[in-house]
């Protein structure tokens, strides 16, 4: 009887001890996904951010009316997509910030320090590099996030980003064609 009792009582333990991992896991598979959100919005938003503030560098300090009318276009539609990121992140109490991290803020304090072709290239060169990025993470969010609202809302803003890497693309094409050999 002893015997019995001392089975059925292990037999418990290993039960108690399965269940609880399986509910540790569970825990973190649910915290890693809304990692995954809260870091999303995080770096979209601060990629959002220095788009805009990009874009009006872009407007007041080039000369190329082309690189004036994107840098127009990035205030606008990031704007956009920001406002939209920031409502659904407060509403699910996620921390919102307008703050560029020191790396974004040291791009921009270099761009700001340049003028005339040199400004348009390195311009150029940083919204390649900056949508490249975007498009990652956004991708990222589609297939990763756990929150719907977030991954409808990445899915929505790839087209745009999208189009914003093309015409960045199309605009150093032009600039290449100009360079005098």
């Amino acid at each position: 009887m002893k015997k019995l009792i001392l089975i059925a009582a292990l037999m418990l333990a290993t039960t108690t001890v399965f269940a609880q991992k399986t509910v540790t896991q569970k825990a973190k598979t649910e915290q890693t996904g809304t990692e995954q959100d809260i870091q999303f919005v995080m770096k979209a938003l601060e990629g959002g951010n220095a788009e805009i503030k990009k874009g009006s560098l872009a407007r007041s300090k080039s000369k190329n009316p082309e690189i004036v009318k994107y840098g127009e276009m990035m205030e606008n539609d990031h704007h956009s997509v920001n406002g939209k990121l920031k409502q659904v992140a407060q509403q699910k109490g996620y921390k919102v910030s307008d703050i560029l991290s020191t790396e974004a803020q040291q791009m921009y304090n270099s761009l700001n320090k340049m003028d005339g072709d040199a400004f348009d290239r390195e311009f150029v060169n940083q919204m390649i590099a900056d949508h490249l990025q975007a498009i990652e993470l956004f991708k990222q969010q589609v297939a990763n996030g756990t929150d719907q609202e977030l991954k409808d809302l990445a899915s929505s803003a790839l087209p745009v980003l999208e189009t914003h890497l093309k015409e960045i693309e199309r605009l150093q094409n032009n600039m290449n064609r100009k360079k005098p050999n």
